[in-house]
């Protein structure tokens, strides 16, 4: 069961969250933390709409060292390893994507899809 989020004006497009994990795919229900190894990947669907030019990503970790990466990436990329986003230690994350039409105007911000990497 894959956690799907609708995101309503100005972009009416859907996105699929999913962590990717060598061993196979684990995806979080509602607000459950998947625990995922540290070689995981986020990876999300590609809009149908023709006037995204990226997507933002927000990497929020919740282990109280401040540690928040707010990156912008190509709409041709659905992929990124959860280290190049930012979260590049052991602990809990929060992942949050949105479409985007410019640097400047992006879709509202969507429910954090929690994450716990750990070294196991």
């Amino acid at each position: 069961m894959k956690p799907a989020v609708s995101l309503d004006e100005p972009l009416k497009c859907l996105f699929i969250i999913s962590l990717l994990v060598s061993a196979g795919c684990a995806t979080p229900p509602k607000q459950q933390v998947t625990t995922v190894g540290p070689l995981c990947n986020i990876s999300w669907d590609r809009t149908n709409d023709p006037r995204v030019t990226g997507y933002q990503l927000t990497v929020i970790d919740q282990s109280g060292q401040q540690n928040n990466t707010v990156l912008f990436i190509p709409a041709n990329t659905t992929t990124i390893s959860c280290k190049d986003a930012g979260a590049n230690h052991e602990g809990v994350w929060d992942v949050i994507l949105q479409s985007c039409y410019d640097k400047a105007m992006c879709g509202p911000s969507v429910k954090a899809t929690p994450i716990r990497i750990t070294t196991k």
